[in-house]
């Protein structure tokens, strides 16, 4: 009797142990997929973000014709090679031209867009004045195929989400998952509108690969995984199509009982599935991009032998103990006390003691396996405690290395980072706060002769260590050339030069720069791709109006252009980074230039230069409260006083 108790006892912790195993790694299974899934959503349009970033301070947005949006082509075509996942790049104005570039990566968009053999490009051109509609279509060397004009058509980029959303931005935006007015396909755009907001650049993204990177990470082969927001699916691990065709060819997404698999319909309903285990959660993307992820698994899969292994254990052991009853006492005493010592090791372990002793069993039944899994686990903690112990040692050695290169890093700016001075009767204040123990963000100011003075801000295009080394290159590269320098518009072409060579992780600095005369005020400046900084009168507060070229170390050859104006007795000017205008609250609201300049209107020229500077950066913590510094944060304060 004792004997079958005994087995009962040992088949229960089996299961239980089992059980519990299984528990364990199907979490961490869901748990690394759902951020693997994640991961390369996030891959597919992060690059894209960037590149509709850079195409909105292209030519392309000034064009004004279908022969110069033609012109574009090439720079378009190579932008779409480039970005894999990107489908279309599209142009929609406030005269309601629309202009848009396809990609032709597949059979059935050539044979939707009627495209003649060899097509990889297919290109429209919408008249906004009377809706007519030209079509060219050109192979992968830009030859062209065929050109014709379509019916007219009534489509008006100036409806949409993608161009209505950019236009309401200062930013780039991702649209939440629509269904393509042209392509029939599930995806979201990527916009951003031109600075003189008269129009829209914006990508397409299909959805349709996400699909495919469901189905190819399912964790075993029955099992299913469902991706859907608040407007129904997007994707799935299976081969039916989202999207179907409604009795009027029209097309939408197929809701979850028309994909005919009960599976799903359960784990979206929240019904637990006998032999199944469900797992659900939401995949926190950026711009309020919020999916749920859905995934289910058979447990007989995920289990796989190991059940099979139990059950013949078992069965064996119950054999053994049936035939070997008249020494069940014996095998009792043998068994029960390594139990004790095993129940005893792990009350150890729940208390923290992981120097626990375990008697030597040689013994190849559950009890030898058990206290063989004991004796791994004590091992393999002791190895995680030492592991966390060298990890935590090599994160303080990393934060005090941070810390030197901070210290070398401010060491590079004028005043350590906080500089308040005075040249030739003016005063001038500069702060730099990184995001990051180390940052992207530079200011300089350099005396000239004849009583002249430089002055510069800038901001690379990322945070950390690669852009605080970028910055210091920056830095050193323009400390060589200002002396030199006769126009700041050459020193802008001399430094993009420079900046473009050897830059393979393409990385860019929008940068001001300015040569003031302190007896005049007379101020000649230029611009690349920088924020413009805040001219403050008597009369009032506004931006200073300039023309600006595209970033540092993006373009060889770029020219740049200098401009002339006056910095009157009595006047301010205030030049900052994004990392001021485009902070970041506790709900994601931006402060915004006009802020900037509201807050100087009121402020005027009243006190000192560092004193404006201290009651804009307050201003701006004000604003973002709790949130997390989300940029790098630079302002310089000129005054000129009476």
């Amino acid at each position: 009797m004792i004997a079958v108790v005994l087995w009962l006892g040992l088949a229960g912790f089996s299961f239980y142990t089992t059980e519990r195993m299984l528990d364990l790694a199907a979490k961490e299974l869901f748990a690394a997929n759902s951020s693997r899934v994640a991961s390369d959503i996030t891959s597919v349009y992060r690059p894209i973000q960037r590149a509709t970033a850079l195409l909105s301070q292209s030519q392309l947005m000034a064009a004004d014709s279908r022969d110069t949006r033609l012109g574009s082509l090439p720079l378009l075509a190579d932008t779409l090679d480039a970005l894999a996942s990107a489908t279309a790049i599209q142009v929609g104005t406030d005269q309601g031209d629309f202009f848009i570039v396809r990609k032709m990566t597949s059979s059935r968009l050539a044979e939707k867009f009627n495209s003649p053999p060899a097509t990889r490009y297919v290109v429209d051109h919408i008249s906004g004045s009377d809706g007519r509609n030209d079509r060219w279509y050109y192979d992968e060397l830009l030859n062209l195929l065929r050109q014709e004009q379509l019916i007219d058509s009534t489509y008006d980029p100036r409806s949409r989400p993608w161009y209505q959303q950019a236009m309401n931005s200062r930013t780039t935006i991702i649209t939440a998952p629509y269904i393509f007015f042209f392509m029939g396909e599930i995806g979201i755009t990527s916009a951003h509108a031109s600075q003189d907001r008269q129009s829209v650049v914006a990508i397409d993204i299909e959805l349709s690969s996400i699909s495919k990177t469901l189905a190819d990470s399912r964790i075993t082969p029955s099992a299913r995984s469902l991706l859907t927001t608040d407007l129904g699916v997007l994707a799935w691990s299976g081969n039916l199509p989202v999207l179907m065709e409604t009795g009027e060819g029209e097309l939408r997404r197929r809701s979850i009982a028309e994909f005919e698999d009960p599976v799903l319909s359960n784990i979206v309903s929240g019904t637990q599935l006998n032999g199944w285990r469900t797992y659900r959660t939401r995949l926190e993307l950026e711009d309020g991009i919020a999916p749920s992820l859905y995934m289910a698994v058979p447990g007989n899969e995920l289990l796989g032998d190991l059940g099979d292994t139990r059950n013949r254990s078992l069965l064996i052991s119950f054999v053994l103990l049936t035939l070997l009853i008249p020494i069940t006492w014996w095998l009792a005493g043998r068994i029960a006390g390594p139990l004790r010592d095993l129940h005893k090791a792990i009350t150890e372990v729940g208390q923290g003691n992981f120097d626990f002793w375990l008697p030597e069993i040689k013994s190849a039944d559950e009890v030898g396996d058990l206290n063989l899994a004991l004796r791994t686990m004590r091992g393999s903690l002791k190895q995680h405690i030492d592991d966390l112990a060298t990890a935590k040692a090599a994160r303080e050695k990393l934060e005090s290395e941070l810390n030197i290169a901070r210290q070398i890093q401010m060491s590079l700016l004028p005043g350590a980072g906080e500089l308040v001075t005075r040249l030739s009767g003016e005063e001038l204040f500069a702060r730099l706060k990184p995001a990051k123990a180390v940052g992207g963000d530079l200011y300089e100011v350099t005396e000239l002769d004849n009583d002249r003075y430089f002055i510069a801000v800038g901001d690379v295009s990322d945070k950390g260590i690669p852009a605080a080394l970028f910055m210091s290159r920056t830095m050193t590269l323009a400390k060589m050339l200002v002396p030199k320098c006769t126009n700041l518009g050459e020193l802008l072409e001399e430094l993009n030069n420079e900046l473009v060579e050897d830059n393979d992780a393409c990385m860019f600095i929008t940068l001001f720069c300015a040569v003031i005369n302190p007896h005049t005020g007379d101020m000649h400046f230029a611009c690349a791709g920088h924020n413009p900084p805040v001219h403050v009168t008597k009369d009032g507060s506004l931006l200073l109006e300039m023309e600006s070229g595209p970033p540092l170390g993006i373009f060889p050859e770029t020219e740049y252009v200098e401009v002339q104006s006056r910095i009157e007795r009595g006047e301010r000017l205030v030049v900052y980074s994004d990392g001021i205008t485009e902070a970041f609250n506790e709900s994601r609201a931006e402060f915004t230039e006009e802020r900037l300049v509201e807050l100087m209107q009121e402020l005027g020229t009243k006190g000192s230069a560092a004193e404006a500077g201290w009651h804009i950066l307050e201003a701006v913590s004000g604003f973002v409260g709790g949130a997390e510094q989300s940029d790098d944060i630079t302002l310089l304060v000129l005054d000129r006083p009476e």
